[in-house]
């Protein structure tokens, strides 16, 4: 009896011997460095998701802090009245990006839809085209979310 009880000790022994090596051999996940980048995308024409990302965006900046958070929303084909002067949001979209937050309309949807810059909200720039971006803030790091 004496001699199983030694025999299972070691196994025991080994295999945590052997899974502490395992885990060794996992790389930790690298340190993020400077503020995380979120970046909102918004192709819808409903208001609801409209509300989502200025809720989204009012949770990142008091929970994170514009200090730790970089936020871009960007809106393209039918959510680009998202970002209009018309919007209900507009007042929102105007206090949000002096807070710096950073709301881009594409400039693609604008051509098809014959929209100027005189349409877009106080605080809104455009971006040549809204896949672009997205492309680009994907390969900067960013975490896309599709609202």
């Amino acid at each position: 009896m004496q001699k199983f009880l030694s025999r299972v000790v070691f196994l025991s022994m080994a295999a945590a011997m052997a899974f502490q090596v395992k885990a060794a051999d996992v790389p930790a996940a690298p340190a993020a460095k400077g503020p995380m980048k979120v970046l909102l995308e918004v192709d819808s024409s409903s208001p609801e998701v409209w509300h989502t990302t200025i809720a989204t965006t009012n949770q990142i900046m008091h929970v994170v802090g514009m200090d730790n958070a970089k936020v871009e929303v960007v809106a393209w084909g039918p959510g680009i009245k998202f970002l209009l002067k018309k919007s209900p949001y507009a007042s929102d979209i105007q206090s949000l990006a002096s807070y710096g937050v950073e709301f881009s309309a594409c400039g693609n949807t604008m051509k098809a839809l014959h929209l100027t810059k005189a349409n877009l909200a106080e605080g809104v720039t455009v971006v040549p085209g809204a896949i672009g971006e997205i492309v680009k803030r994907d390969h900067e790091g960013w975490t896309e979310i599709r609202m």
